[in-house]
C-alpha cells in the first residue's frame, strides 16, 4: 500500500499549491491605477476630474473596478500491472475590486479539491483533500478593515493484509485587520490517525493580537 500513501501526500501538496496560485494570479492585476485617458473620459461624461480624498489612501482614479475568475479540472485513470487507480482534481477562484474616489473594496476566494482511489493485490485505499481561501479589504473615511481565512482538510485510508489504517486532519487560520493597524490572528488544527489498531488524536489552537 506504499503506492496509495504516496498518492495521498502528492495530491494534498498539489491541491494547496493550486489554490494559492489561483488566488495570486487573480489578485495581482486588480489594483492597477487608471490611465489619464480614462480620467478624461469620466470628466467628459459628468464625473469630476478630482474629488476630495480626505488625506486617506489617495488614488489617481475617480471610479474604477475589475473582476476576474479562473477554474481548472483534471482526471486520471491508470493501470500498472495488477494495480489500478483513479484520481481527479478541480480548482476555482474569483476576485473583485472596486474604487470610488480613493475609497475601495477588494475581495477574493479560491477553492480546490482532489481525490484518489487505488487497488491491487495488496489491498485498496482512498484519499481526498480540500483547500479554501478567502479575503477582503475595505478602505473608507474611517479607516481600513479587512479579514482573511484559509483552511485545508485531508483524509485517507488503506486496507490490506495488515488491517485497516488511515488518517484525517483539518487546519486553518483567520486574520482580522482593524483600523489603526491592529490585528488579531487565529490558528487551529485537529487530527486523527489509526495504525495497528491503535487510534491517536491531536488538536491545537492559538490566538495572537498585535
Amino acid at each position: 500500500m506504499e503506492r496509495v500513501t504516496s498518492w495521498n501526500m502528492s495530491l494534498t501538496v498539489a491541491i494547496l499549491c493550486t489554490a494559492w496560485s489561483l488566488v495570486l494570479a487573480n489578485i495581482s492585476p486588480l489594483l492597477l491605477p487608471s490611465s489619464p485617458l480614462q480620467q478624461n473620459r469620466l470628466s467628459r461624461i459628468g464625473f469630476p476630474s478630482n474629488i476630495p480624498r480626505f488625506g486617506f489612501n489617495p488614488q489617481p482614479s475617480v471610479l474604477s473596478g475589475s473582476a476576474a475568475s479562473a477554474s481548472a479540472n483534471a482526471n486520471t485513470l491508470g493501470f500498472n500491472g495488477l494495480n489500478s487507480g483513479l484520481s481527479g482534481s478541480n480548482a476555482a477562484s474569483n476576485a473583485l475590486s472596486q474604487n470610488v474616489g480613493g475609497f475601495g473594496f477588494s475581495g477574493s476566494n479560491a477553492n480546490a479539491n482532489a481525490f484518489s482511489q487505488g487497488f491491487g493485490p495488496g489491498g485498496f485505499g482512498s484519499s481526498a483533500a480540500n483547500a479554501q481561501a478567502q479575503s477582503f479589504q475595505s478602505d473608507g473615511p474611517l479607516g481600513s478593515f479587512g479579514a482573511s481565512a484559509s483552511n485545508a482538510a485531508s483524509q485517507g485510508f488503506s486496507a490490506g493484509p495488515g488491517g485497516l489504517s488511515g488518517s484525517a486532519g483539518f487546519s486553518g487560520s483567520q486574520t482580522y485587520n482593524f483600523p489603526g493597524q491592529r490585528k488579531i490572528s487565529l490558528a487551529y488544527s485537529n487530527g486523527f490517525s489509526l495504525a495497528n489498531g491503535q487510534p491517536t488524536g491531536s488538536n491545537g489552537f492559538s490566538i495572537t493580537q498585535s
